[in-house]
């Protein structure tokens, strides 16, 4: 029997940093091979919706025009304050059975807070957060999971794999679970990174091949976090502009660390890296790949902080940021 073809759906995306960008462009291309409209695209610096639009998008002048024109509506913002700001303006449009997928990382009572705002409303609010890099996003290789109630759920299924992914973890009708499943799995990935700069610096202080020790790895732990970052601790090779920055790391840090408090789960590994990235952002970090936390351990081993490119401030810019912050009252 032949599948139905998809409901015609208006959709529209808010949030176009390193990851938003490209899922707004695979969503378009959906879009677009459905015949359906044009997707809607909102950013807070226009400059970046404005590429978008030479394709299957449109570029909204305003959170409420995407509110009122669209079906659903997906999000990737940066913090819990952007997306509590955003959504709340979205579910004012009220537009009745609209539903909003956010790809964020929010803490679990976030999205679950949304979740129970967006009924009052009569929308459905879903928490859809991701696992991979920008280049999987680009690539449609994420790793999504899926929380919210359960007939909007079916609806984004049809399209999710393999429009914006790989792969998709099911976490019930709760939207707090996505969101829990995403500082779970971060907790590993940030533990991992931890390993991984321990282990390179060991390999270093030794006087070990560290081309040899990521042979290892290939070999022993053929997995995306181990060999992605992997690469980048060896190499030293930390530019953020198409990954996770430190400040990011650091929210996310916070939350696990947040997590453990209000749990009384002890957190280590994530209290360690956070004295890791704090130690990478202050020497000059503050815009590099959370993976650049390594500099942190490197610099506890008695290592220059950075092998690759150095990215370490130098005097006048420390001076310059200490007037700065004088200068505010900081």
């Amino acid at each position: 029997m032949a599948s139905e073809p998809p409901q015609t759906q208006v959709f529209g995306f808010v949030g176009l940093g390193n990851m938003g960008m490209h899922l707004a462009n695979n969503l378009s291309l959906y879009a677009q091979e459905q015949q359906f409209p044009k997707v809607k695209v909102w950013n807070r610096t226009p400059s970046k919706s404005q590429h978008l639009a030479q394709g299957h998008c449109e570029v909204a002048g305003s959170i409420p025009e995407i509110g009122q024109a669209c079906t659903i509506v997906h999000g990737c913002l940066g913090n819990d304050d952007a997306a509590l700001s955003v959504y709340r303006q979205l579910f004012s449009c009220k537009r009745r059975g609209a539903i909003y997928v956010d790809h964020s990382t929010l803490f679990p009572a976030t999205a679950e807070r949304l979740q129970e705002e967006a009924r009052e409303y009569g929308v459905a609010f879903l928490s859809c957060p991701v696992f991979g890099p920008p280049a999987a996003a680009q690539a449609r290789g994420l790793l999504i999971a899926l929380s919210g109630d359960p007939t909007p759920r079916d609806v984004v299924k049809s399209y999710f794999i393999p429009s914006l992914g790989k792969g998709v973890i099911d976490c019930g009708d709760n939207a707090s679970n996505g969101a829990l499943l995403k500082i779970l799995g971060n907790n590993c990935i940030l533990g991992t990174i931890e390993l991984l700069s321990e282990s390179f610096a060991l390999a270093e202080k030794t006087g070990f091949d560290a081309n040899v020790f990521y042979d290892f790895i290939q070999q022993w732990f053929p997995a995306p976090a181990w060999i992605n970052y992997g690469k980048k601790i060896r190499d030293g090779a930390f530019s953020g502009k198409t990954g996770f920055t430190i400040p990011g790391g650091m929210k996310d840090a916070s939350y696990i660390r947040r997590l453990g408090a209000e749990t009384s789960t002890p957190t280590p590994i994530i209290d360690q890296a956070w004295n890791h990235l704090t130690t990478a952002k202050a020497i000059g970090g503050d815009s590099l790949d959370w993976s650049s936390c390594s500099a942190g351990m490197r610099v506890t081993a008695g290592l220059k902080p950075f092998k690759g490119e150095d990215f370490t401030l130098k005097k006048d810019e420390i001076e310059k940021s200490g007037r700065a912050n004088d200068k505010n009252g900081v």
